[in-house]
């Protein structure tokens, strides 16, 4: 029985891997021209934590209940908690594949922590708190990696208190030392199925962005920055070429992301936007910006509240479902179409008009989990322009910064997906992030259980 081997690599854009740097990719051109490619749709919204659970559960957002890095308990104002695995109600791949007496292992996957056991190998991932904790499963697993590295880390922290230079040598860093940590895995514990995933990739994508895309508005094709993304890539390249040679011939070998990168023209304030509306009401003017605390609302007058930086989640304020609602559940359809046609015709800085998606519950996010899901989503300009909603005061409706920063970039809708399985050949053109549990299970011999919708990737189609 052949084995599977998975490696994500976080926020990847396949318009550079799959095309214009690949002729300098030589591992990933190898995999290409022995096996299948094709661009990879993200979740809803496409966020590390949600795409990566929905690549490993084969479920969307309306079954997972996850649709940011936060959510509130029982409709709550106040009691809202950063997500973590205890959110994560689905089984993943190496959950099922363990029950199937497969030996497999995790490492380093989003959103994998605390560490739910089972009988295989797990290094949680991003949004493990930090390396204090039982991060392992075996729990003395973690005392091997403590021997193997002086400092190892699951992740660093955020790009946006580092200098361009410090980001390019704490992604190295972190990256090298990730590789080195599956490159021990492979070669020391046995497995049949390898789902690894690096995560520095975001955040060079994320600061040298506008670097690279000609389209950017801060492009400067003279930049000392210019390489930095292409050359992060092809170091990835070889620490792939060095993982692969491990591997047997007959393993089947997936490469993909979770989702892809994509310039941000600027931001739309959507908190100022509710409160010019007056769909948002604070108890008290502001004078001067101000961040947006939960507590300045005056909820017994709101209508609409919103979160997101990159994609806008709209939330209303229902009358019998939050304790303070107002909108009237007989209103509720006319109140989100009201909102959504609104919404559309919010133009860019410049007056042009966007071409901005909206998702709403009752329409986009069917599944166990509806009830608890956004009522509204948007992607103002397809996600090119971001979202604002923590910084309200703002001169206009447009800015690039949140309380927390500002981006050059934010994710796109589609990431890479490679497969060499002996079968597949050629450009498959596109595929669902739920295709992929599926077609893993598929490759590892294992029924697929009924409530996983996603499709097998077989014979160069998506059945």
């Amino acid at each position: 029985m052949s084995k599977v081997f998975v490696l994500g690599i976080d926020c990847t854009p396949f318009e550079y891997i799959l095309e214009a740097w690949l002729d300098e990719l030589p591992n990933l051109k190898k995999l290409i021209k022995e096996g299948c490619y094709a661009k990879l749709n993200s979740s809803i919204p496409p966020l590390t934590g949600i795409a990566w659970t929905s690549i490993t559960t084969g479920k969307k957002s309306g079954d997972l209940g996850i649709f940011e890095y936060i959510y509130r308990k029982n409709y709550s104002y106040d009691d809202i908690h950063i997500i973590t695995a205890k959110n994560i109600k689905e089984k993943t791949i190496w959950q099922i594949a363990s029950e199937h007496g497969k030996k497999a292992i995790s490492c380093l996957v989003p959103l994998t922590w605390p560490i739910k056991p089972f009988n295989g190998i797990c290094i949680s991932g991003c949004l493990t708190p930090n390396t204090e904790v039982n991060y392992t499963w075996p729990r003395e697993l973690k005392q091997e990696i403590n021997a193997l590295f002086d400092n190892f880390l699951i992740d660093s922290l955020d790009f946006r208190d580092f200098s361009k230079e410090k980001i390019i040598q704490t992604a190295y860093e972190v990256t090298e030392m990730q590789f080195n940590l599956m490159e021990y895995l492979l070669k020391n514990k046995e497995w049949d199925f390898f789902f690894g995933v690096i995560v520095k990739s975001d955040s060079i994508n994320h600061n040298f962005w506008k670097f690279v895309d000609k389209k950017h508005r801060e492009y400067n094709p003279n930049s000392e920055f210019k390489d930095v993304m292409k050359n992060y890539y092809k170091f990835i390249d070889k620490k792939i070429g060095e993982l692969l040679k491990l591997l047997d011939e007959d393993t089947k070998i997936i490469i993909l992301s979770d989702h892809g990168i994509t310039r941000m023209h600027n931001r739309i304030n959507l908190s100022d936007w509710l409160i010019k509306n007056k769909y948002l009401v604070l108890k008290e003017p502001i004078k001067e910006k101000t961040k947006l605390e939960l507590n300045m609302i005056d909820w017994e007058k709101t209508k609409a509240w919103a979160i997101g930086a990159y994609e806008g989640q709209i939330f209303v304020n229902l009358k019998d479902r939050e304790s303070k609602g107002v909108v009237d559940k007989e209103e509720y359809d006319v109140f989100v179409k009201e909102l959504e046609e609104k919404l559309k015709n919010i133009t860019g800085d410049k007056g042009e008009k966007l071409d901005t998606k909206i998702f709403t519950k009752k329409r986009d996010f069917l599944g166990k989990c509806q009830n608890i899901a956004p009522d509204i989503i948007i992607y103002f300009d397809d996600l090119q322009y971001g979202c604002n909603t923590s910084l309200i005061g703002n001169e206009t409706l447009w800015s690039p910064q949140t309380a927390l920063g500002s981006d050059d970039a934010g994710h796109s809708r589609q990431g890479m997906f490679i497969m060499k399985d002996g079968k597949n050949k050629g450009d498959i053109h596109e595929i669902d992030a739920i295709d992929i549990a599926p077609t893993i299970l598929n490759l590892l011999k294992i029924p697929i259980p009924k409530d996983i919708i996603g499709k097998i990737i077989e014979n160069g189609n998506v059945l």
